[in-house]
């Protein structure tokens, strides 16, 4: 038997690492392939698992409850009790006549006493106490979600920032390619003695700067994909082998057309979802249980206490030395006759507070009226922006097709090609910067909604 359980003992002692390992790595993502590309979605998720404001966030959740447990175990009896050794040098002799004495005790006094208390009534202390706690969790839970949606914004726009520059890049080694063609046509002409030295010049130092704006948009690109890695909480030595899979998206149906129609709808969506402003409309709540409190301490209090306890030598047989029990109960009252205006001080503070929460709360409502104009406004604006560039790219591509025939036919310069193709290239980045500010500003108008 002895055996049996020396082994059992053995089996569990092994087994305890194990299942203590395997927990840990239960609630860690697996190791997320960025060579394979990452969705927007997926880096998100990322994001959340590794802020560290969002582990802040989830410990004081912990600690909100935990001071919600504290506060409701002030409504329950209060468990105490004591255990006490005495020796004394001597006792005294008491003596009540010829051969007829005594002693008053013994030198070894033992005792242990069991005291419980109930309060009765507290003057609203208690109840207080307990609904500013919950009140305190639904402000750190309310904090939580607002963290986490501005983690999410935070990821959507490192995300575009990624998809913008290589984007930007995209365009320069287009620009490029174009470039080195024109550059090759000119060389071409210039031997045959059908363009000029200037013209080649010209055209060498065209591809040059071209070539100097790719190599200043792949150094911005690498910087992106760094703050991008660094939101998301990867290695920022992984950055290289970052590829993404989603793309800028093109705006959606009415986006464009926002009127002061969808201006209200987005007001009141923000009004209900805004945790910024249920924080502060919690706070005012929580002041107002701080008054409740302030008030009590002018309030009496009621406490019935009772305790049992064994003692040594038993106060019950005099002159004698033996073990004995006893018992009492208690009803504890506690009134306060004069504070010196202390408490009407502290209620006059705690309704001073109560006042600033409420002018706080009003200065989060008008801050979100001008954040969801703000942005409506931008999202409105960057459709019409989407609009006019991708109007503006056809034009630039025809004007360069047209001015390279010119080219060719004697009619159009090489400045005017080059001055074409300079406008193309404008014109496709300001294309995909349009595209930029628009997805931006839709993820910023979820944010100021609180979506």
């Amino acid at each position: 038997m002895i055996k049996k359980i020396i082994v059992l003992i053995l089996v569990v002692l092994v087994l305890i690492p194990v299942i203590i390992s395997a927990e840990g790595q239960g609630n860690n993502l697996p190791a997320p392939q960025i060579d394979a590309g990452l969705s927007l979605e997926q880096s998100v998720e990322i994001a959340l698992a590794n802020n560290r404001q969002m582990l802040i966030a989830q410990e004081g959740m912990n600690y909100a409850n935990e001071r919600l447990n504290e506060a409701s175990a002030r409504k329950y009896p209060a468990f105490s009790s004591t255990a006490s050794y005495t020796r004394l040098d001597e006792v005294a002799t008491v003596s009540m006549g010829p051969g007829v004495s005594g002693t008053m005790g013994d030198v070894n006094n033992a005792k242990g006493e069991l005291s419980i208390k109930q309060s009765i009534y507290s003057g609203g202390r208690i109840s207080a106490g307990v609904e500013s706690a919950l009140l305190g969790r639904t402000v750190q839970s309310n904090q939580k979600d607002d963290i986490t949606k501005r983690v999410i914004f935070l990821v959507k726009k490192a995300y575009y920032d990624v998809l913008l520059n290589e984007a930007i890049v995209e365009v320069n080694r287009k620009s490029e390619s174009v470039s080195k063609a024109h550059l090759e046509n000119i060389r071409k002409l210039f031997e045959q003695g059908q363009s000029s030295r200037y013209e080649l010049l010209r055209a060498q130092v065209q591809l040059t700067n071209i070539q100097a704006m790719r190599i200043q948009s792949e150094t911005n690109l690498q910087n992106v994909k760094l703050s991008f890695m660094n939101t998301i909480g990867l290695p920022l030595e992984k950055s290289e082998a970052l590829k993404l899979t989603g793309k800028l998206n093109l705006p959606a149906g009415g986006d464009g057309a926002m009127d002061d129609k969808d201006h209200s709808a987005k007001l009141e969506e923000a009004f209900h979802n805004r945790a910024d402003l249920k924080i502060a409309q919690l706070k005012i709540d929580m002041q107002k249980q701080s008054i409740i409190l302030a008030e009590s301490e002018g309030k009496p209090a009621f406490n019935l206490i009772g305790n049992f306890g064994y003692e040594y030598p038993s106060r019950k047989e005099f002159l004698t030395q033996a073990w004995g029990d006893y018992w009492s109960v208690v009803a504890a009252a506690s009134i306060p006759v004069f504070e010196w205006g202390r408490i009407k001080a502290r209620i006059r503070q705690e309704e001073s507070l109560l006042k600033q929460a409420e002018i706080a709360e009003m200065d989060i409502r008008e801050r979100i009226k001008l954040e969801v104009r703000q942005t409506v406004s931008s999202v409105r604006d960057s459709v019409v922006l989407i609009e006019t560039q991708t109007e503006n790219i056809k034009q630039a591509e025809e004007g360069l097709r047209l001015a390279e025939i010119g080219y060719k036919n004697g009619v159009n310069t090489l400045l005017e090609v080059l001055d074409t193709q300079m406008a193309l290239d404008t014109a496709s980045k300001n294309y995909v910067q349009s595209l930029y500010q628009y997805n931006l500003a839709k993820a910023n108008l979820d944010l100021v909604t609180g979506k």
